[in-house]
């Protein structure tokens, strides 16, 4: 059975055998790729950001450069800095993460994915870093001989691999080759604070809907959200779609808007730093990705009390119950994206009840405060294991 969360001499440096002084801090450094608008960048934000400052000292490092969520990490008072080695080849940059941990000396290494976690658990091995742990925050897999070799080397260097969703603790198990005793689920969380629900009375139409992801065909699948739209339109040609965020799918999807006539009732924001503040302006969020560990723009929106609509992959139905908290379809269907979302046009009594129903879900499981207390507990006790 998965464990939820719910509440020897290596080389580099020399450990004191020492029981652990409770007056000292811990130090924990995150390692990342970059710090550009994603969810697992939202997460470790939101880690070190309400984190115990009493009891833990926290540091960001970066394979590849900052990225434009550094300066928010700044405002929170959180050290982050480039080894600027992303993309330079693995042993350049084991090397630089192996040089800098032994600099920085922490008693934790939080790794964030698959690069993140191979070049950060053998820099750790090798410079002795007392507790190692990754999170697994999607489903992708290692591709290639060379790739998968890589993790399965950095897993065996891995104190405890946390699952964001039970689905990803599956592909954990299966593709990680983690043991079922050093795995642990532990779910996404918000910032209840921030993410306010709607004020006012239920509206007396549902006329907007918002999309907030990486503009992406491979994950995201925002052709399918566009081609439910036209359905959509065809029945109600005033609704309208927001849709936050960009990529490399771009310039695919304007191109697309046009060939479907949906430039009146589609309009593309680009990158957003106020989500939080777009989404209680809007009547429904939708989501139409084809893989998802556990979406954190799913949880902002039900934070906010918008009722959801999402296809249902990955971790969503542990978020979503389908007609309870929010309508869940197959992915890659635009007729049922679209039937779900005429149903909530024409219901929205409906539509806020699915709302109410998600903000309370969220507030009950969800909070980035009990996030955080678990992934605390979590490196005290390895700590304390491993002392």
């Amino acid at each position: 059975m998965i464990a939820t969360s719910n509440n020897s001499t290596t080389s580099g440096r020399a450990r004191d055998k020492k029981p652990r002084d409770p007056s000292r801090k811990l130090k924990v450094v995150h390692l990342v790729i970059a710090l550009q608008f994603g969810g697992l960048e939202k997460v470790v934000y939101d880690l070190v950001r309400f984190a115990n400052r009493q009891r833990f000292d926290v540091h960001v490092l970066c394979l590849g450069e900052v990225g434009a969520l550094g300066a928010s990490f700044a405002a929170a008072g959180i050290q982050v800095e480039s080894l600027g080695v992303h993309g330079s080849g693995a042993f350049s940059a084991i090397r630089a993460a192996r040089k800098r941990l032994r600099q920085l000396r922490p008693d934790i290494l939080h790794t964030h994915n698959l690069a993140a976690h191979i070049v950060g658990s053998i820099a750790a091995k090798l410079s002795g870093v007392p507790v190692v742990i990754q999170t697994r925050h999607g489903m992708h897999e290692s591709h290639g001989l060379k790739q998968n070799l890589s993790n399965r080397l950095a897993t065996r260097f891995t104190d405890c691999m946390v699952a964001v969703s039970g689905s990803t603790a599956e592909v954990a198990l299966e593709k990680d080759h983690i043991p079922r005793a050093r795995l642990e689920i532990i779910r996404n969380g918000v910032d209840l604070e921030l993410y306010r629900q709607r004020v006012g009375k239920p509206l007396p139409k549902t006329s907007r809907a918002i999309h907030a992801a990486r503009l992406d065909h491979a994950t995201k699948d925002q052709r399918t959200l566009l081609r439910a739209m036209r359905l959509v339109v065809n029945q109600c040609p005033d609704f309208q779609l927001q849709i936050a965020g960009d990529g490399a799918d771009r310039p695919f999807l304007e191109s697309l808007c046009d060939e479907l006539n949906l430039r009146p009732n589609v309009t593309f924001l680009g990158f957003r730093h106020d989500v939080h503040a777009l989404l209680p302006e809007a009547d429904v969020f939708v989501l139409s990705s084809v893989t998802e560990g556990l979406p954190m723009t799913l949880l902002e929106a039900m934070a906010c009390g918008l009722p959801v609509i999402s296809t249902n992959v990955g971790g969503i139905p542990e978020l979503v119950t389908d007609s309870e908290t929010g309508l869940l379809v197959p992915p890659q269907s635009p007729e049922l994206l679209a039937a779900a979302l005429l149903e909530l046009i024409r219901d929205p009594a409906r539509a806020e009840t699915l709302g109410r129903a998600g903000r309370h879900r969220v507030e009950q499981t969800f909070d980035i405060r009990r996030v955080t207390a678990q992934y605390e507990e979590l490196y005290l006790r390895l700590y304390q294991e491993k002392s």
